[in-house]
């Protein structure tokens, strides 16, 4: 009995070749770029010192050598609710993308320097831990362009732990406060890891306009809305969230 003859594998056009090819040496840099020993994200960030009694009470909140207060904590002793908000408001494509969100930065560019209707920013997670690692002005053309090389280059180098990790301790919180471990401390009086759905969305509002929405300021309605929308938007994530609203 004659076995059929297996189809002929169809051939790659010569541009689709190039393009596997390219992608398999970029895989291949991107490896080799992660095996080489680089330093943490946290360093040469100056941090304050906290002061704990036995049961692990904040007791006192130093300022760091830039009059910043500013606590470093791993990812894992962030509250995962916090963590949740934070992607869901800042970029909920942070773990499919890398670097750059072109639709969201397309935009942007658009309605900022096209239409004019009113800035937007665009940036992802990895782009706004580059601004602020290593204090890029994004506000132009060429100054945005120095932003998305250097988040490729963070996400060349680092995990998106590591980078997500560095925004939660790096991030404007209201006032002279970065990170959300201080934050928590100085707002709720508790650690970030035990911060509440209030609290979570609270922290993960403030930073795109941290003036007008901390806790302590003055317009309380502009921390409400933002706060309210992001509500929403986990709600139609995890739906129970707004019985145990209503029933509060």
């Amino acid at each position: 009995m004659r076995l059929p003859r297996p189809l002929p594998f169809p051939r790659l056009p010569r541009w689709l070749k190039r393009l596997v090819l390219l992608g398999v040496v970029l895989l291949g840099i991107g490896f080799l770029l992660r095996l080489i020993p680089k330093r943490p994200l946290s360093s040469d960030v100056p941090l304050s010192t906290a002061v704990y009694d036995r049961d692990r009470r904040l007791l006192r909140l130093t300022l760091a050598e830039d009059e910043q207060y500013r606590l470093w904590v791993p990812l894992q002793e962030i509250s995962p609710t916090l963590i949740e908000a934070v992607l869901l408001h800042e970029d909920r494509h942070f773990y499919h993308h890398f670097a750059v969100n072109p639709v969201a930065l397309g935009r942007a560019l658009w309605m900022t320097y096209v239409s004019r209707e009113r800035r937007v920013g665009g940036s992802t997670i990895s782009m706004q831990v580059a601004r602020m690692k290593y204090h890029l002005q994004s506000r132009s053309a060429a100054g945005k362009l120095r932003q998305i090389v250097r988040a490729l280059w963070l996400e060349l180098r680092y995990s998106k732990a590591e980078i997500l990790e560095a925004y939660l301790n790096l991030v404007p919180v209201g006032k002279n406060i970065q990170g959300v471990a201080a934050a928590s401390f100085v707002y709720f009086g508790k650690p970030v890891a035990k911060v509440q759905l209030g609290e979570a969305l609270t922290l993960a509002v403030i930073p795109q306009s941290p003036a007008r929405r901390a806790p302590s300021g003055d317009d309380t309605q502009a921390l409400q809305k933002a706060r309210a929308g992001l509500f929403q938007k986990w709600v139609a994530r995890h739906p129970a969230a707004q019985r145990d609203a209503e029933l509060r």
